[in-house]
């Protein structure tokens, strides 16, 4: 079970990378406005780093309680 759940991290992980790859592209035209894929990637970004604490956070109750 703990394997899945690193596996499971680590796939989070790479998606966080990718997210945030994403929100850090410059914009394609000149103007200094946001781009509709960016903001629907920040939201991706918030909910993707809310996943990967609350599995870190099981896997720190889990090994750490008594």
């Amino acid at each position: 079970m703990a394997l899945s759940k690193s596996n499971s991290l680590t796939r989070r992980y790479k998606k966080l990378e990718k997210y945030h790859a994403e929100i850090m592209k410059p914009a394609k035209s000149g103007k200094a406005r946001q781009c509709v894929h960016s903001c629907v990637a920040f939201k991706k970004y918030v909910k993707t780093f809310r996943q990967i604490c609350l599995v870190e956070n099981e896997d720190a109750k889990f090994m750490y309680s008594p």
